[in-house]
């Protein structure tokens, strides 16, 4: 019989500190489709460690492209996943002045 545990509340706060899926994974011992889950049913997406920060130059790259093709054909262009091209298809950065 397995034991349930509450990891929402441990995954979430974890998440918010940056820390990845994996990262997650080997603190919690718990799957990384545990993880998934509870970050997609509260909105937690792409808010952990990037292996390869995109600049504000790609993104808007990201979100031109994505005007004249499907979100599948501009992931597949730019080897991203899904969740982060629907992240940035409508990105505009936005001008700071000092």
């Amino acid at each position: 019989m397995s034991i349930k545990r509450n990891l929402k509340s441990d995954i979430i706060q974890m998440r918010n500190e940056g820390k990845s899926y994996r990262e997650i994974q080997k603190i919690l011992n718990c799957s990384r489709g545990t993880i998934n889950y509870h970050c997609r049913i509260t909105g937690m997406v792409d808010t952990g460690k990037k292996k390869y920060a995109l600049d504000n130059d790609m993104k808007k790259i990201i979100a031109e492209y994505c005007k004249t093709h499907s979100l599948v054909a501009t992931a597949r262009a730019f080897k991203l996943s899904l969740s982060t091209i629907n992240n940035y298809k409508n990105y505009q950065a936005t001008e700071q002045t000092v």
